[in-house]
């Protein structure tokens, strides 16, 4: 996979966890601009580790995307972090790369399910 793949995935996962942060934080009226730079950096740490660090390495594409992705559903529970979108898109292109096999369906389905569900938690949560 070459890195100009997956770049416009990794810019698009940082965007909707920061947009999803922003509404989150600043939904209240609020002004809580310390939290929000604490939650961008968090999602600027997690998307280098995850796109600059492990993406770009790996070898073995199914296994690894099926562990990002399960990370990410299991994230949903500090979905207020920003990483389960941005584990769910490495998940995504890791199960991409892997989608003839059957763990690369499974860490695609997986990260469809991360995103869809923070979404509604963050709905849930602003209602």
């Amino acid at each position: 996979m070459t890195r100009t793949s997956y770049v416009p995935i990794a810019v698009a996962s940082v965007a909707l966890a920061a947009a999803l942060a922003a509404w989150g934080t600043f939904g209240e009226a609020e002004d809580r601009w310390g939290s929000y730079l604490a939650v961008l950096a968090i999602i600027a740490i997690g998307a280098l580790v995850v796109f600059a660090g492990i993406v770009p390495r790996v070898e073995h594409a199914g296994p690894v995307g099926v562990v990002f992705s399960a990370a990410a559903v299991l994230s949903i529970a500090v979905f207020w972090s920003g990483l389960p979108i941005v584990l769910a898109a490495g998940g995504a292109v890791l199960g991409w790369v892997a989608r003839v096999s059957v763990l690369g369906r499974i860490a695609i389905a997986l990260s469809a399910l991360a995103v869809v569900a923070d979404v509604v938690v963050y709905v849930m949560d602003m209602a």
